[in-house]
């Protein structure tokens, strides 16, 4: 994850590198991330307010230094200061998810958005988040979808093993 980050940002700059921050570490759906407007980022307080979710249902994500730095980063050069959303696009839109998924296709195979998502959701609950934390922060109404996202590796598999 780590190198894909840095070949995004080596490669197409700040603002692809916040994109992929976002999606890796809030948790974001594309949709959601794209969608951002910048009252609904607050670096100060390390939130984001999602308010178009799927289900059109508002949620407070919490950040950490990953998201705000790569989002600081990209707002002392983000192109129109007076477009309403945090990336924005062509004709006073937000980005598309088009343009999205050809960045990903350009620097990889097999990692789309979605699979930062599925990376953000595992990576969370392997760094001591409980199931609940993790569905609240990645906008599940239903906890059997973020149980979805509880697929241990086999080298945790194998700790856990040897516990016995």
């Amino acid at each position: 994850m780590e190198r894909f980050r840095q070949e995004i940002l080596e490669q197409n700059g700040t603002r692809d590198y916040a994109i992929v921050t976002i999606l890796a570490y809030a948790g974001l759906r594309i949709s959601e991330c794209l969608q951002l407007r910048m009252e609904d980022v607050s670096l100060k307080a390390k939130e984001i307010a999602v308010r178009r979710g799927k289900g059109d249902k508002m949620r407070v994500v919490f950040i950490g230094d990953k998201v705000v730095n790569a989002v600081r980063e990209y707002l002392k050069e983000r192109p129109d200061p007076d477009s309403p959303y945090l990336f924005p696009g062509r004709n006073g839109e937000h980005l598309s998810r088009g343009q999205v998924n050809r960045i990903f296709n350009a620097h990889s195979d097999s990692i789309t958005p979605h699979t930062l998502r599925h990376f953000f959701c595992s990576n969370a609950l392997e760094s001591g988040y409980d199931i609940n934390e993790v569905a609240n922060q990645a906008g599940h109404s239903n906890i059997h979808t973020t149980l979805l996202y509880t697929n241990p590796t086999r080298e945790k598999m194998k700790e856990k093993a040897n516990r016995l």
